[in-house]
Order: C-alpha cells, then sequence, then structure tokens
C-alpha cells in the first residue's frame, strides 16, 4: 500500500542493470513506479494518482568504495544508515546528520526525502557533503555526476536536483560524499523555560552570538517528552562538538548565555547526547501515519514567537496530542499532532490552520483522508514553473512517483 492505494507488483533488483531494465519496461509499457528504501520517509508526498510497481532498493546496499584517509566514501542507495555509520566510526570518522531510526533508514530514501537535520547549522546539509551521484532515469539510462575527489564540483546541479526530489525526477542508485572526523567530545546544554518568549530569546540570542552550537532546538512539553526530558513548558537544545576542552569551553558560554528566565539547565555527555537526538529526530520523520500528521513550516527565527502563538491559538481546541520541535539555527518548526482514527478530520482542520502561519508548509506525513485532494507541499513555490519543465523533461510519462511531487508533478 502507498498512501491507500494498492500496489499489484513489488521489485527488488539487485544490480544497477536491474533497475534499468525495469524502469525501460515500465516506461514503455505506461506504468508507473514508487522508489522504497527504508520506508522511514515514505508518508512525505502527495497521494499518488497512479502506483503500478513498488521498487525496493534494499539489495543495492553495498559500500562501493571507501578511502578513509581522503575522507571520502562511495554508497549505493539502499545502504542502511546504521550500517554506514557504524563502518565510518571504525575508523574515527562520521557523517553529520541523523535520522530518527537509522536500523531501517537508506542513505538513498533520506537524501531523495531531503533531510538533513539540525545539525545542518554546524555542518551543512546532507547535500553540501555530496561529491558525486549516479542515478537512473525513468527511460533506464544510467547517468553519473561529480566523482570521489572533494574539489570536483563537476554534475554539482545534478546532485541538487535529486535532493528532496522523491525520486521524481529519476532513482538515485550511489551516493559519494565527503566524511568529517568524529568529534572527540559532544555537549549537550538542556536549559528550562515556563514562557516561551525567554525560550526564543535564549535562543535567538545564542544563533546571533560568537557562540557556535552545531544545532539549537526549542521542544514544548510534548516534545520534550518523546526524549524522556524533565516535564517542562519549554526546553532548549544547544549541542556543542569539538575537542574535550573546546567542547567543555562552549558548554559553560552556552550555560551562561541562557541564564536569563531559564528556571534549571543540564550537561548531557556523548552518549546521552547522541540518545537525545537520536530520539528528537523522531519529530521530523516522515514515516506513515494513521492517526497523526507531521508538518514542516519556514520559521524566520525573528517570527519565532508569533507563529508559535498562532499556532497554540489556532489549534488549542482541537482534540489532539501535540508536540513542537522549533530548529533555530535552519529556521524550521516542526509540529505532530495525534488523534483517535475516527477523528482524522481534526488533523485536516489542524493543517488548514497551520499551513498559511509559516513563510512556507509542508504535510509531512497524514493518513491518506487527510491527503485526499490537497497538495501536501502547500502553495507552489516561486519556481514552480521550471520543476514543471524539468519533470516533462527528465520524466514525460510520468513513470516515477507520478502525482507525488509538488504541484502534484
Amino acid at each position: 500500500m502507498v498512501d491507500g492505494l494498492a500496489v499489484q507488483k513489488q521489485a527488488t533488483p539487485e544490480t544497477f542493470e536491474d533497475v534499468s531494465e525495469l524502469l525501460r519496461t515500465a516506461n514503455g509499457h505506461g506504468e508507473a513506479v514508487v522508489p522504497y528504501g527504508g520506508g522511514t520517509q515514505i508518508g512525505l508526498g502527495n497521494i499518488p494518482s497512479a502506483a503500478d510497481i513498488v521498487l525496493h532498493l534494499s539489495k543495492l546496499d553495498q559500500i562501493a568504495v571507501y578511502e578513509p584517509a581522503d575522507l571520502t566514501i562511495s554508497v549505493q542507495a539502499g545502504c542502511r544508515i546504521e550500517d554506514l555509520n557504524r563502518l565510518l566510526a571504525e575508523h574515527g570518522q562520521m557523517l553529520p546528520f541523523e535520522v530518527a531510526r537509522p536500523r531501517e533508514a537508506t542513505i538513498g530514501g533520506v537524501y531523495s526525502a531531503g533531510i538533513s537535520g539540525p545539525r545542518r547549522f554546524g555542518h551543512g546539509s546532507m547535500r553540501d557533503l555530496v561529491i558525486g551521484i549516479t542515478v537512473a532515469s525513468p527511460v533506464g539510462e544510467l547517468a553519473r555526476a561529480g566523482g570521489m575527489v572533494v574539489k570536483n564540483v563537476t554534475g554539482y546541479d545534478m546532485m541538487r536536483l535529486h535532493f528532496g526530489a522523491l525520486g521524481s525526477m529519476g532513482i538515485i542508485l550511489q551516493l559519494n560524499f565527503k566524511v568529517f572526523p568524529n568529534p572527540p567530545a559532544q555537549r549537550t546544554v538542556v536549559a528550562r523555560f515556563d514562557e516561551l518568549s525567554d525560550a526564543v530569546s535564549a535562543a535567538i540570542g545564542v544563533r546571533e552570538s560568537q557562540l557556535s552550537p552545531t544545532a539549537i532546538v526549542l521542544l514544548d512539553a510534548g516534545g520534550a517528552s518523546t526524549a524522556d526530558l524533565d516535564d517542562a513548558p519549554w526546553t532548549l537544545l544547544l549541542r556543542a562538538e569539538g575537542p574535550a576542552d573546546a567542547a567543555a569551553q562552549q558548554t559553560a558560554r552556552l550555560i551562561e548565555a541562557t541564564r536569563t528566565g531559564a528556571i534549571g539547565s543540564d550537561v548531557l555527555d556523548d552518549e546521552a547526547t547522541e540518545a537525545l537526538w537520536l530520539a528528537t529526530n523522531t519529530l521530523l520523520e516522515a514515516a506513515p501515519e494513521e492517526a497523526g500528521i507531521g508538518i514542516r513550516l519556514g520559521m524566520p527565527a525573528s517570527q519565532a514567537s508569533q507563529i508559535v502563538e498562532r499556532l497554540l491559538d489556532s489549534t488549542q481546541e482541537r482534540d489532539a496530542k501535540r508536540r513542537l520541535s522549533l530548529d533555530f539555527g535552519n529556521g524550521l518548526l516542526f509540529a505532530r499532532y495525534e488523534t483517535e482514527p475516527a477523528r482524522t478530520d481534526e488533523l485536516r482542520h489542524i493543517w488548514d490552520e497551520a499551513r498559511v502561519l509559516g513563510t512556507h508548509a509542508t504535510l509531512l506525513t497524514a493518513p491518506p483522508t487527510v491527503k485526499h485532494e490537497i497538495d501536501v507541499f502547500g502553495a507552489e513555490p516561486a519556481g514552480f514553473g521550471l520543476m514543471r519543465a524539468l519533470k516533462q523533461q527528465f520524466d514525460p510519462s510520468g513513470t516515477l512517483n507520478r502525482g507525488r511531487f509538488i504541484g502534484h508533478l
């Protein structure tokens, strides 16, 4: 099932050539193909206008090339994030992004969904880490761009094209990354506040200071409960990474910077830091929901208090459990609401009320009854005409993820 649509065929290719042949045949027969990685982001996208074949990439999970000394790695799209992280950790290296379910999430699926996470503030987006890409076009042709050299910028536009495109322009088969040394130490300052205004002021103050946290996230009480944090109306999380002495100094300065208005603060060490951010990333994912929705809003830091207050006012009468995560480093607000399966009408009303509050809005995940007859990507962006032209150029038959991308492309 994909958003309530029954799919008759399943395919699990073992080679790039298998993918090419399947796409070539599907395109010739007018069949619609839905690429599938680990399923952790498959809730993102409009309801397909057709879905004939689900193309599982789970067997394309190999490490193609790894050169630790060169800080580069090339991995097939079906490689699980956990497996990739384990290999890199053996060499004291990392890719600085995290997902909620690394045992299931695949590198190609995360890239296709355009996921980066809060550490994007300190390390750049996942797209910025890619130095090479291999994709299969809707007609089965293999295309490559970039390479295994960090300075190689050939094909940069192609790498940008497929980031966050849901596989609608081509199926990602392999990605080349530049990797980073693991930080010797990680700390998270957890500052608790009674008042939203104090928490927002602290977050903006840190963001605009000379301090250099790699992530700045504010949680409401519901969001904090996701990570089993102490019950407080608002909890500010500030992540510090680097050599042990530098991380300790940064932590002390972050505590001092958030002291005004705070009702208490704690510091988490390396292991607890990783567990905390792993847990809070569940607020950002787009796994399918039967009785819940996930919303992402553009949130300029200067308008954070107004947007949150309007969101709380507009949804307070709704019979739904709320969890909020405000990513001040990247200007995003994530809101999740859960209700009884029979009350999904409440979720549709919440989306209608929330989507007009930020600078842009995306319905990350929702039951099909909520997604029916709407565009989950909100208003068409300014460059939509170009997107439509690209879709027509790369996939005129609508073979890949038909109807799921922006504007039902």
